[in-house]
């Protein structure tokens, strides 16, 4: 998926639309509440695993921070939850652990929830516990070499895919 899309969950074990389920969401939150939503897609990597990890979400209490994580609805009617990395005047800059492209200009009124914390391996993980802060912290300020990383990786795998097409055509040929 191009960005931690959140179209289908599982409510009681049921496959439901996120747009579905939104109205309930919505109401849970505005009530005090919490959601616990597993998520699916890899852009939040590493810190959280497609279908594996679950988000605890509660409503936002006021403007959101810097490192805060949100579920928001994009104008296409896209449902993301990507790290805050930018706090402006006209909106959040938001972008995906695993991506390079920053999101600019995320209303405050797109913002559905945040997350509170997740549970990774069966263990509640706080978004105010020191290490996870350490590890968002360092996450963002490593910002700058994700761009680098990802062009690496694509011309290795390219690389690899041309050689073993050339030494496959050579064994066959």
């Amino acid at each position: 998926m191009e960005a931690r899309r959140l179209d289908n969950l599982y409510f009681l074990n049921k496959k439901v639309a996120m747009r579905e389920l939104s109205p309930l969401l919505t109401e849970v939150l505005e009530n005090a509440g919490e959601v616990t939503l597993t998520i699916t897609g890899n852009s939040m990597l590493p810190l959280l695993r497609h279908r594996r990890d679950k988000v605890c979400l509660v409503k936002p209490d006021g403007k959101l921070k810097k490192y805060d994580i949100p579920l928001f609805l994009r104008a296409d009617g896209k449902y993301i939850l990507h790290r805050i990395v930018g706090v402006k005047a006209d909106g959040y800059v938001i972008i995906g652990d695993n991506q390079y492209l920053k999101e600019y200009q995320v209303r405050h009124s797109q913002v559905i929830g945040v997350v509170k914390g997740f549970w990774r391996n069966g263990k509640f993980i706080s978004c105010d516990d020191f290490g996870y802060r350490v590890y968002s912290r360092l996450w963002v300020y490593g910002y700058p070499f994700r761009r680098g990383y990802f062009w690496s990786k694509q011309f290795f795998v390219r690389t690899i895919k041309f050689l073993s097409k050339m030494f496959a055509s050579k064994m066959t040929g």
